[in-house]
């Protein structure tokens, strides 16, 4: 990604950031046609994010070794494994479930040639029912699929296939340009117009829009993470719990139907994390992050005194598979 595409995806960022407030959501989700922008405006979002990683772990050649690239592929994997045996639980789907049944640990310890095998049939056995889960809210989309691929291409690739790395990362880099084109013109042709009718009776939402369109030449990506799974007491994911993020930079997340939730393109700084749901005691954690990386941070929420948590979701009955 050169520094063009950089500056103009950390605009796209504060969009999706203004769009996603749920004071905002609350004012345009109820509009089919602003549903419909949005919509298309976070699919392109998403495919960006997801030609960048492979982009960025298929060129690295040099500097990212096979086993980075076998853990990356590992930790991608076990998620579309949480969110399959997550959907099996409630569809009744015992294959399906029995089929997800895999850890970060067993994939990096398998042999190479095995480890991508392993990963390959976990895509290829959730695929018939990415179309549903991918409406549903399991965490698992269509384009997260296709992140997996991607990173179950580059392992394989680094285990001896130098071409076809290579014709990954020229695939990654084009279709990049493609999806910046078709995200600038949903923007100008689309979300621009489409917010002019809420300049007088949401002036708030119209200005916040419109100072998150601002392309400022900052010329390099946020490269912190911040992520982990949000549990109750006897170890199951929660789904719908509300985590924000205060300190250097302000977000808002709801966890998926596997308890995970994802702060991505940050800089190293200072946070916290608070995480709500109804029924339960708000937990709220502070961390110092020092240098680029992922963070990984859970928690363990109790039932609030006297009370007996309901609403805000599901709780799912199954614990999401180990992650080391």
């Amino acid at each position: 990604m050169d520094k063009r595409q950089i500056n103009q995806l950390n605009m796209y960022d504060a969009v999706e950031q203004v769009l996603n407030a749920p004071a905002n959501t609350a004012i345009w989700s109820g509009n089919p046609a602003m549903s419909t922008a949005v919509g298309t405006f976070m699919g392109h979002l998403s495919a960006i994010n997801a030609n960048d990683t492979v982009q960025k772990t298929s060129s690295a050649g040099t500097t990212q070794t096979k086993d980075a690239a076998q853990l990356a592929m590992a930790k991608a994997a076990v998620k579309a494994c949480n969110a399959g045996r997550a959907y099996a639980t409630i569809a009744g789907n015992t294959v399906l479930f029995d089929q997800m049944s895999h850890t970060v640990t067993e994939i990096t310890g398998a042999a190479d040639t095995d480890a991508d095998d392993i990963c390959q049939n976990i895509h290829d056995n959730l695929n018939p029912y990415i179309a549903l889960m991918g409406t549903g809210g399991y965490g698992a989309t269509a384009t997260t699929q296709t992140a997996l691929q991607n990173l179950i291409n580059t392992y394989s690739g680094m285990i001896g296939k130098t071409a076809a790395v290579k014709a990954i990362v020229a695939d990654a880099t084009l279709t990049l340009e493609q999806h910046f084109t078709a995200e600038n013109a949903i923007l100008k042709n689309s979300l621009d117009t489409l917010l002019e009718q809420y300049e007088v009776p949401n002036a708030s939402f119209y200005n916040q829009y419109h100072s998150a369109r601002v392309i400022h030449d900052i010329g390099h990506r946020k490269t912190v993470i911040l992520e982990g799974f949000i549990y109750n007491a006897a170890g199951h994911a929660l789904s719908s719990a509300l985590v924000e993020l205060t300190g250097d930079a302000k977000h808002h997340k709801t966890t998926d139907a596997t308890g995970h939730y994802k702060f991505t393109r940050l800089h190293p700084g200072t946070y916290t994390i608070t995480v709500s749901r109804t029924g339960y005691a708000t937990q709220t954690k502070t961390i110092v992050v020092k240098e680029n990386g992922t963070v990984d941070t859970d928690f363990t929420l109790v039932a609030a005194t006297g009370s007996t948590p309901t609403g805000g979701g599901t709780t799912t009955g199954t614990t999401p598979p180990a992650t080391s």
